[in-house]
């Protein structure tokens, strides 16, 4: 049969009398791409599909080795409602599409034993693709060991993400994937504090594959989500202390440090009821380090107690009220923050 173009399928061996050939379509779809921002650092471009990718690759494979390493390809090959085709001389035929060629064709040849071509190394790029196929294909036993190597080099190799960003979400894929708890835990925690908006997902099955009762987007919305709430309640909370005297050593001293308060909740978007809204698209990191950087109305007016000569800083004096938002604000943003740990891969 005649290919669009008059492009002809590149073809791999994988078991010289293998009875199956499966035959992957559309190689080299565009992978995991990160919502259509043309502006992203080079690090975090999204793959492309290269010009002279033909328009199908084939493998010739083992059937024995494929049921052996995927409940999948069983299903494909023998079950009920297999899949495969059979050809002329008698070999099944099966199909696959958009999948990374390279990374089936690593993917395979682990599964076939053919380790010699086998990187030692890989980019997060393609162990990210690779991932996707052991997720769909069942092949974390098949694979577990070179997973291990190639995550151990990337994380000596490369530091991991300080921001949100496509390559962040391509390590959380991959330690889900791997179950690696430990780089899991890391990522997801960064991805928490990190994240200005609702976690995107870039195309891979993290929001579709369930642990526990709760998704992995939504489990790491939720931690962002109460962490700024906390913040927008305890922001509320300083505010009715102040009016209510509890806070502050005079009438001016808790007027001025309520005025204060009251115009950064404004120009921050926190509503009466202590809710923050999230349409400036700050990070939990970015939102902390904005009341940080709240700014107390001067003590110049406050009464203040003289200093000697022996006292530090010499001879002049210090205001009585030690009181300043920043004072009053630390200890539950670092509340906050401790409320960050990251997921767990099996959290109930």
């Amino acid at each position: 049969m005649a290919l669009v173009g008059g492009q002809t399928p590149s073809t791999h061996t994988l078991a010289a009398s293998g009875d199956t050939i499966l035959t992957l379509k559309n190689p080299n779809a565009p992978f995991a791409q990160w919502g259509g921002n043309k502006n992203l650092p080079s690090s975090t471009t999204p793959s492309t599909t290269p010009s002279t990718t033909p328009s199908q690759v084939t493998f010739r494979v083992s059937s024995h080795h494929l049921i052996a390493a995927s409940s999948v390809f069983k299903a494909a090959l023998t079950g009920p409602w297999k899949e495969a085709s059979t050809t002329a001389d008698g070999c099944h035929e099966i199909s696959a599409e958009d999948w990374d060629a390279e990374a089936m064709r690593v993917v395979l040849s682990l599964i076939h034993s053919r380790t010699r071509n086998i990187p030692r190394t890989v980019t997060l790029e393609m162990l990210s693709k690779i991932a996707v196929l052991v997720d769909y294909y069942g092949l974390h036993e098949a694979l577990y060991f070179y997973a291990s190597l190639w995550i151990d080099h990337l994380r000596h190799a490369e530091f991991l993400p300080s921001t949100y960003d496509r390559n962040l979400m391509l390590w959380i894929f991959v330690s889900w994937v791997f179950k690696d708890a430990g780089l899991f835990k890391t990522v997801t925690k960064i991805a928490i504090e990190q994240s200005p908006r609702r976690m995107a997902t870039i195309h891979l099955p993290i929001p579709e594959r369930v642990i526990s009762r709760f998704c992995i987007q939504g489990r790491i919305n939720a931690q962002r989500e109460m962490a700024i709430q906390l913040i927008g309640s305890s922001l509320l909370k300083l505010k009715l202390d102040l009016l209510n005297s509890k806070i502050g050593c005079s009438f001016e001293c808790r007027s001025l440090l309520l005025g204060a308060l009251i115009k950064y909740m404004h120009d921050d978007g926190i509503l009466e009821d202590g809710v923050m809204t999230t349409s400036k698209g700050s990070s939990l990191k970015a939102t902390i380090q904005r009341v940080r950087d709240m700014e107390s109305p001067s003590k110049d007016w406050h009464p203040r107690v003289p200093r000697d000569a022996y006292s530090t800083g010499g001879f002049g004096s210090t205001p009585l009220c030690q009181v300043s938002l920043s004072s009053l604000t630390e200890p539950w943003l670092n509340m906050a923050l401790d409320t960050i740990r990251g997921l767990g891969l099996y959290e109930q």
